[in-house]
């Protein structure tokens, strides 16, 4: 399978089609990082290569468990300085842009994002706020920050699981590598949104729920994990069956004779419960207003309900790339679980497939919502919304692969190609999106080539286009964006835009036109009768200036542009004359 996936990539590089966009990244690298990951990864596929390095990880992984807390440090400083070095500089996925804005302009968060939850806004708001006030960062560098602290975690975090897991070296260091080496790594680049946290807080509940169910210890830090969790997403209550599990195996299993009445046994059931009564009012108030646009938006009733919308158009293959990118290894789980699970070790078989069981039904509800939910601005740009998934996808992959090298002492040199599998094309994925020009690239290509996308995805996907084009001052990509954005989504600000754009080219008329057409659909809109008039005066159309301008002092008596404006035409005009 992993030599499989490696020749798809390569043979993607050389394609002109979106369908299968997770395995093409490679074809919008810089050839030398492109194809140098790649030919290291093929190279972890070649035993007599993989054997003279499976020593070394066997003493990594052998590391993890002899010196945890050295382990840990240097899984998180590794973690984070790759996060730090690979900044996502194309600010394309999810709201990144909306965001970024709206800490930099200091808008009040309830008037973009009424639905987002206390801790979110606190960590993703008021602390870049406060950082960006200090004049040493800006709104992005403040996000960046954050994500490189919290993608140090995830390395840290990667280490304790792969410890929980109490495997040997090689297939120990393979689990915490399939865990950290995801996309949703690129969520700690610059992306400052609840969701890089979620994935946080879904490796926890895997972390401790181990804890819990092997050595009877960590109930309160699960707790809390849970109850930080609907603090700061709703998503979080996808936590809630693994957490209940956990909880109840242990109350099975060690709360006899009134254990559970310990301080520490009540704390770690009263913290998530009392978070739980609080927040889950607020959550379903949420979801009952926000989130029918998600579920069940205007595409899901024209496809026939809700069941046909979720595997309608090109929605199968989109999901499927969204498991790939998120989880590099996700493939594999239906080929080594039925091995895993039936394996004969006895001793081990119980507790196997009790950390199987925590596992799944970690990753069940994330995955059983996933068909169902509806991006605004489609799968391939809002995949922030299943990062979560992925991780919990991640999870059972490297717990899955790692059953699979221990089982198999004899191949132990797989570890290597488990490790290259999972850290290439995670590694591809992030240097993409710290490089604007191919990540544009890859951005158009979604647009131009098949399959086609719906109206919305097109229409969200061309204005972004247009806005980063615009911002890199390229006004001929800006102009042409727009007017493809104009064909799906013709709003006063789209044909503004356009308008801007092509004034930027000198095309006056092309421009006038625009803003007539803007004041027609936003006969009150001030700027477009300024644009109007501005861009007849350049096109040398006198009349319809001075109607512009009389037109915008009517909406606002004494605007001074409008006067500036109208002295400006009677002062072109007289020139234009021809001398008696």
């Amino acid at each position: 399978m992993l030599a499989l996936l490696l020749a798809a990539r390569a043979a993607l590089t050389f394609g002109h089609s979106m369908w299968a966009w997770s395995l093409n990244t490679q074809r919008f690298l810089d050839p030398w990082l492109g194809w140098g990951s790649w030919t290291l990864a093929a190279l972890a596929l070649v035993p007599p290569w993989a054997r003279r390095i499976a020593p070394w990880v066997a003493r990594a992984g052998d590391a993890i468990d002899r010196a945890p807390a050295r382990s840990m440090f240097l899984w998180a400083v590794a973690a984070g300085a790759l996060a730090w070095l690979t900044p996502d500089r194309v600010w394309f996925v999810g709201d990144f842009l909306m965001r970024q804005g709206l800490v930099r302009e200091g808008e009040s968060p309830a008037v973009l994002f009424p639905q987002a939850l206390p801790l979110d806004i606190l960590l993703h708001y008021h602390l870049p706020r406060y950082l960006t006030g200090t004049a040493l960062v800006d709104a992005n560098g403040a996000a960046r920050i954050l994500g490189a602290l919290e993608a140090a975690a995830m390395g840290a975090l990667a280490v304790a699981f792969a410890r929980g897991l109490e495997l040997p070296g090689s297939a120990r260091f393979a689990s915490a590598a399939v865990l950290l080496f995801g996309g949703y790594l690129g969520l700690f680049t610059g992306f400052p949104k609840a969701f890089a946290e979620l994935c946080l807080l879904v490796a926890c509940t895997a972390v401790f729920g181990l804890k819990v169910l092997k050595q009877g210890r960590g109930l309160l830090p699960l707790g809390l994990t849970l109850a930080i969790g609907v603090a700061l997403h709703r998503a979080a209550l996808g936590l809630l069956p693994a957490v209940a599990l956990a909880f109840g195996l242990w109350l099975a299993e060690r709360g006899r004779r009134g254990a559970w009445r310990r301080r520490e046994v009540l704390l770690a059931l009263a913290v998530p419960l009392a978070a739980l009564a609080v927040m889950v009012p607020r959550i379903v108030a949420v979801v009952a207003r926000w989130d029918t646009v998600h579920f069940t938006p205007k595409t899901v009733q024209l496809e026939g309900g809700v069941l046909k919308a979720a595997l309608a158009g090109a929605r199968p293959a989109d999901l499927a790339n969204l498991l790939v990118m998120l989880s590099p290894l996700s493939v594999t789980i239906p080929l080594l679980l039925p091995g895993v699970l039936s394996a004969s070790d006895r001793a081990e078989a119980r507790t196997r497939r009790r950390e199987g069981l925590l596992l799944g039904t970690l990753a069940l509800p994330f995955l059983a919502v996933m068909p169902f939910i509806h991006p605004a601005q489609g799968l391939f740009r809002d995949w922030d919304d299943f990062a979560a998934t992925g991780v919990a996808v991640s999870l059972l992959a490297a717990w899955t692969v790692a059953h699979a090298i221990r089982l198999a002492p004899h191949r132990v040199w797989l570890a290597v190609a488990v490790v290259a599998g999972a850290m290439a094309p995670t590694v591809q994925w992030l240097a993409h999106h710290r490089d604007v020009e191919r990540g544009l690239q890859r951005v158009r290509a979604f647009m131009l080539e098949p399959p086609r996308r719906t109206d919305a995805e097109r229409g969200t996907t061309w204005d972004y286009l247009g806005l980063r084009y615009f911002a890199l001052e390229r006004w001929d990509a800006a102009a042409e964006a727009y007017a493809n954005a104009a064909e799906t989504a013709p709003t006063s600000r789209i044909l503004q835009q356009q308008a801007m754009a092509e004034t930027m080219r000198r095309r006056y008329r092309k421009a006038q036109q625009l803003y007539l057409k803007m004041v027609v659909v936003d006969p009150g809109n001030v700027f477009g009768w300024l644009g109007l008039g501005t861009t007849s005066a350049h096109a040398g159309d006198w009349a319809e200036a001075r109607r512009a301008g009389h037109e915008l002092l009517r909406l606002q008596p004494g605007n001074p542009d409008a006067l500036h404006l109208l002295e400006a035409v009677d002062r072109l005009e007289a020139r234009s004359r021809p001398s008696p």
